[in-house]
């Protein structure tokens, strides 16, 4: 399971600097920390929205590298994005807004109807966003974002709007999925992070501070949060 994804970047806003140096696996990568920290800004600048000083490079080609001058636009880096909120067109229905999606998707073949019955939302094809409960909203929003077979897919607090339960459905969701692409989720909360993540990074005052797998956020949060019961 080699590194997918390397990024290491300086994002200077004059009264604070964001920077780092990650490299994200296929499978799922969280980057947890508490609000203002950078997580948001690093996901901006792998998707091209933010540019900043250094490099990327996800699957073989080079997306940005500041010393060579080189930045792919944000349309052509073919990454999916997941916001806190579900960010669905309320004026189409499910069906409609992965169609949407469909329509930058190299694969111009691609059966709506399978998709949908892979993914298990064949039951919401005709309804709009407004009919959806929170949780299935973003069960839309995560499928559309694969919709166009994305190489990589950002994820931005996706399940802090949630209740308990349909976080934990939606985690469980997103793992059954069997994705074999470089899954980056940022999150503030380790019971998450412990959840999801097989790779975490912990970032702070706009910082990567340490990285590793589940046993780092044993370490860091275990005793504050008197979580031991779970997390196994």
């Amino acid at each position: 399971m080699g590194f997918q994804i390397e990024l290491s970047f300086k994002k200077d806003y004059g009264n604070v600097v964001i920077k780092g140096d990650f490299s994200f696996i296929c499978g799922f990568n969280v980057i947890l920390g508490p609000s203002g920290c950078g997580k948001t800004t690093t996901l901006r600048v792998m998707s091209g929205l933010e540019r900043a000083e250094g490099f990327m490079r996800c699957c073989e080609e080079v997306f940005f590298d500041s010393e060579k001058g080189l930045f792919l636009p944000p349309q052509r880096r073919r990454i999916g994005i997941v916001f806190q909120e579900d960010n669905l067109l309320p004026f189409l229905n499910v069906r409609e807004n992965i169609e949407f999606a469909l329509k930058k998707s190299p694969k111009k073949n691609t059966d709506v109807e399978k998709l949908m019955e892979m993914f298990g939302i064949r039951e919401l094809e005709r309804k709009r966003p407004a009919e959806l409960s929170g949780g299935e909203r973003q069960r839309v929003a995560i499928v559309r974002a694969l919709a166009y077979s994305p190489r990589a897919l950002l994820m931005d607090e996706p399940f802090s709007s949630l209740d308990f339960r349909r976080k934990i459905d939606i985690i469980n969701f997103l793992k059954g999925l069997e994705l074999r692409i470089p899954v980056v989720v940022v999150t503030h909360d380790p019971l998450e992070a412990n959840l999801l993540g097989e790779k975490v990074f912990l970032m702070e005052k706009g910082r990567k501070i340490a990285e590793g797998g589940k046993e780092l956020v044993r370490e860091y949060f275990e005793e504050v949060l008197n979580l031991e019961g779970i997390w196994d």
